[in-house]
Formats: structure tokens, sequence, C-alpha cells
């Protein structure tokens, strides 16, 4: 009998050796640890086979060896490349020779006299190739585990019905926005768009959500699609019917199915939303509407809406933070219709019920770190309520705005003009949020691009008197008086008896040498004090540019009495500078808390 066993047991031998079971196996051939070959199999197509329906249900691995020395071969690369969880090169001797794969015989081997000494040679050389293999492919690696945030634009909803009922399409662009933010901040922006156009935003939305709105009694129709910039392509979109008290729930249902759509590869759970009331959900959109068009009249207005809305559900958070925007308005340059005592002090007690209903309410946290800010004058606290903010809505316009104002008080230029940016970025539609970065250009002294910036406002908002301000602003800080004096005559003949424009222009009339206009303009602002509240700083304004220092720093310090809102800002107002060298500058300054 011969020794030779049968061809079937010699075939059956060779596969069992050939043949590895776990992953354990796998690894120690590859001379590696079983994460990093998992993730080799996942990333780079390892051989692995799988077989299905164990004892445990689940499936299992094996590998054969001349399958991974073939693969070994085609990914050459990695035999020097350092490893990311910080294993040491392979001591296999097959597998570190750039001849050998990891099976390679005694007899495949070059004789003595013929080989390299490869150890000595990567001992020198490793160093070498593996910076130039750090310097190649980090930036790809990097790229690959924290990609660049996918940016999604929303339209502003269109109304299909009644002209009347805008402010819900309006409202709900407002809410989509909030509820898609929260889906996945570090992985998503979210900015607001006008009719696919973005304004003056340097960001640019790799998908868009349009939408329409039909209102029928309590009933709404809502349509929704989600559009792929790139071709143009729909890739996700639905109808819907919805009762007013389930918007807020329709809301999720879009977020979930966008979130479904855009980041499939990744876990993501959407916020639940509540059944709200109808009439204080309505009452509430309507308020935020008339809030957006910043008037004196539209914020008044806006406070009766969301006391309604209170009334009609007292739990209703989002309510109460728009009761705080308010008066924290109301209690502001330009706007200056309540003492700083009657406004603020009923901002902090509305913003402080919101977050108390419901403590991740982004806009309920800038209120009240705008009433630290403003009146309060805690930059600590008000700091830390911007910063919250900024941390539960990443893409809330708002919160980046009102942290460049608070950037602006402590005296970072520089980073209060980014965080202004990035509120238009966010919001390009958003007439304040340009002319709002518009004024930190004033505050900077670049007068051209104030002017610039300004006038994009005014595309947006040919209405919008604060742009128009901020433009008369720079136009006198440059000298050309006839154009600053049009351009707040401009506002006053829309509201000819507003303190702040009758102060702004006297001051103007100043320096321009017009003495004996600008005192009357102070005259006119002590009758119209006899009938409502005009700040003291206000006639400050008007003695500085007079050139009666005195006189001048009697009034400013009535305005520190009476806590008045833009002292903070003196720190950066050019308009101060001809006081900047005298004491008294200092010490008030030190008073309000600034650093100048």
């Amino acid at each position: 009998m011969s020794d030779e066993r049968p061809l079937a047991q010699a075939v059956n031998d060779r596969v069992s050796n050939d043949r590895l079971e776990t992953w354990g196996e796998i690894a120690t051939y590859l001379s590696r640890e079983i994460r990093t070959v998992q993730r080799w199999e996942k990333t780079m197509g390892l051989p692995v086979r799988r077989l299905a329906g164990g004892p445990d249900k689940q499936s299992r691995v094996f590998a054969f060896k001349h399958e991974l020395d073939a693969w070994w071969r085609e990914h050459e690369i990695l035999r020097n490349a350092p490893d990311p969880s910080g294993e040491s090169s392979p001591s296999n001797p097959a597998i570190v020779t750039e001849s050998a794969s990891p099976t390679a015989t005694e007899q495949d081997r070059e004789p003595d006299v013929f080989r390299i000494p490869w150890r000595r040679v990567l001992r020198w050389t490793a160093p070498i190739v593996g910076v130039g293999l750090l310097v190649i492919f980090i930036p790809k690696i990097i790229n690959m585990l924290w990609p660049s945030p996918v940016v999604l634009g929303v339209e502003t909803f269109r109304n299909l019905g009644d002209r009347s009922d805008d402010y819900i399409a309006e409202g709900l662009t407002e809410e989509m926005i909030t509820r898609l933010a929260q889906l996945h901040p570090a992985r998503m922006s979210v900015v607001r768009l006008n009719s696919g156009k973005t304004g003056s935003s340097s960001v640019k939305a790799r998908y868009i959500l349009q939408g329409t709105v039909r209102r029928f009694d309590d009933r709404f129709a809502v349509t929704a699609q989600l559009i792929q910039s790139s071709n143009q392509t729909v890739v996700w979109g639905d109808s819907y019917e919805r009762d007013v008290k389930d918007l807020l729930r329709w809301q999720t249902e879009v977020a979930d199915a966008i979130a479904s759509e855009v980041f499939i590869q990744f876990p993501h759970t959407v916020p639940a939303a509540r059944e709200v009331n109808r009439e204080a959900y309505l009452s509430y959109l309507k308020g935020r509407y008339f809030w957006n068009q910043r008037t004196v009249v539209s914020i008044q207005k806006a406070i009766a809406l969301f006391q309604q809305s209170i009334q009609a559900d007292p739990t209703y958070a989002p309510a109460y933070a728009g009761v705080a925007d308010c008066y924290n308005s109301l209690g502001s340059a330009p706007y200056t219709a309540l003492r700083p005592r009657d406004a603020f002090p009923k901002a902090e007690v509305a913003a402080r019920k919101a977050l108390e209903l419901d403590e991740s309410l982004a806009e309920a946290h800038v209120s009240l770190g705008y009433a630290y800010l403003a009146y309060e004058w805690d930059f600590a606290a008000a700091n830390r309520e911007f910063r919250r903010a900024l941390d539960l809505r990443p893409s809330y316009a708002p919160a980046h705005q009102f942290y460049g104002y608070y950037l602006t008080v402590v005296g970072d230029l520089p980073q209060a003009i980014a965080e202004r940016q990035k509120a238009v970025d966010l919001d390009p539609t958003s007439s304040l949020m340009a002319s709002a970065l518009g004024e930190a250009y004033y505050q900077v002294r670049d007068f051209d691009r104030t002017i610039a910036q300004n006038q994009i406002a005014l595309e947006l908002d040919p209405q919008y008197a604060i742009a128009l301000v901020n433009i008369g602003r720079a136009y006198e800080q440059k000298g050309m008086h006839a154009e600053a004096q049009a351009a707040f005559q401009k506002v006053l003949a829309i509201v000819p008896d507003d303190p702040a424009l009758l102060a702004l222009l006297g001051h103007e009339y100043a320096v321009s040498g017009r003495r004996s206009e600008a005192l009357q303009l102070v005259k006119e602002l002590k009758n119209l004090a006899t009938k409502r509240y005009v700040p003291a700083l206000y006639f400050a304004l008007i003695y500085t540019g007079l050139g009666e220092k005195d006189e001048a720093f009697r009034w400013m310090d009535l305005a520190v009495e009476e806590r008045t809102e833009y002292l903070i800002y003196l720190g950066a107002e050019p308009v101060a500078d001809q006081l900047r060298n005298d004491r008294r500058f200092t010490d008030l300054a030190k008073r309000v808390g600034l650093k100048v």
C-alpha cells in the first residue's frame, strides 16, 4: 500500500490549513488588532467571508490565507504605515519584507547573498515614509471622520390662501428651521433662503426645503419637498393635511423624513413635539410676525398677541420668550419706548418663566442674556446665557447676532464681526441681520463697508429704517454732512417725533456747524420728554456734538442712573471719541463695567 493519503483528504487538509476561523485568528495572522482588521474589511475590502445561521443566529467569519496574502500585496502601502490603533509594525518577516507574503516558505526566499537588509532599511526610512503618509492621508482621514456640515436651506413657505394668513407661512418657516436645527447640530447647518436667493450669505446650501401652506378654518394643507442643489432633483416630498393643534407634530414628521434622507448613515433622533393649543399657537405665530417688523407699533402689537397666546395656554414657553424679546426691544435704542426699569425687568421675568417651562429654549436664553447685558451690566451672566443658546441651537441666527453684541461690549471687535457675519449667513434674507453687521463695521470705523452693508439691508427691505440710520451715521463720520442729514430726514418723514432720530440729527447739525438748529432740536426733545420717555443719553449726544462737555457729562451721569441700554456700547462708539481723553469718561465707563 502506498503511504500517500487519498487526494480528497489532502485537499481537505490544505483547505483547513489555509483557513482562519475567527476575527482573532485573522488579526493574529496579519499581526494587527481585531478592530483594525474589522475596519479594513469595511473600508478597504479585506477578504473576510461569513457563514450565516449559527447557533446564536449570528453570522460567523472566516478567511483564507492565500486571499489575505493577495490582498496584502495589493495594499503594499500598509506595510510601513503607522496604525491608528497605536500598534507597532507587524513582526512577521513575511509581512515587513518587500518580496514575501505572510505564507512565504523558505524555498521561496532569495539566498542570503542576494538579500537586502530590509529591517535596517526600514529602520531608517520608516520615519520618513511615515511623515509623508501622514501629510497625504491625515486630511482625508479627518474629512472622513469629521466631514463638513451639510448645509440645508429653508425657503419661506408660500401661502396659497388669503394674504391675511401670510404670518402662518412665515411662522411655519421659522418653526421648521428651529426643528431641523435640532437634528444634527454638529453635522448640519440650517440657513434661511428666500425664493432660492441667498442674499449676502457666503454659505451655499446642499439641500433646499420648499413648502406651501393653505388654511381651511382650523385645518391646513401643507406640502414639503427636499431638493438637491447640485442637480435640482427632488430627493423627497410629501403632502399633509393637519389640524392647527397638530402642526408641531407635522414639523417633527418632516424633520424625521429629512433626517432619514440626508443622514441615512447616522443615527438620529427628532425631539418629540406635543399637541399645541390652536389659539395659543396661531397667536404666537402672529406675534412673531409683528415682532420681526421691528417698529414700536409692531412690537407693541406683538406683546398683545404673545399675551393672548399665554392666556390660551399658560404652559406654552415660546410665548413667554416672545414677550421677553419685545420688552428688550422697547427698552433699547433706537426704540426706547419704555424706561429701562419698565422694560428690562419684565423681559427678565418672562424669559425666566420660559426657561422654567423649557430650559432648552434657545430664544429665552438669548432674551435673558440681553437683559443681563443691557440692564444688569452683568457681562459674565450674559456670556453664559448666549453661549448656552448657541450650544442648544448653533444655527439660530439671533443667538450669533446678540453674542456679537456682547463681544462688541467687551471689546473683541474682530470676533464680534465674525459672529454677526454668521448671523447673516444663517439668515441672509433678514434686513436686521444685514444691518447689524453693517453697524459692526461702523464700530471698527470702516464707514464705507457700513454703508455698503446697510444698502444690502435696504435691498432686502426698502422700508427698514435702522439701515438708513446706520448709513446716516457713517456719512457723518466721513464728513459727508448733506448725505447724513438726508438719510436722517428720510426716516423722520415717516416718524417725525422719534427721539433717537431727533438726537442723531441734532448731533449732525452740531458737528456740521449748524449750531442754532442743533439747539432747537434740544428744545424739541425737552418738550417731547413731557409727553413720553426720552433717554438722557440723547441730550448728551447733541451736547457732545456742540463741544459742551460739561453739559454732555451731566446728561450722561443721568443716563447711568437710568441704566440706559446704549451706554454699554460707548467703548466702540465713534461719536464718543472726542470724550475719551476726559477723566470723567473713564470714570463713567467703569461705572457701567466697560474697559476703555
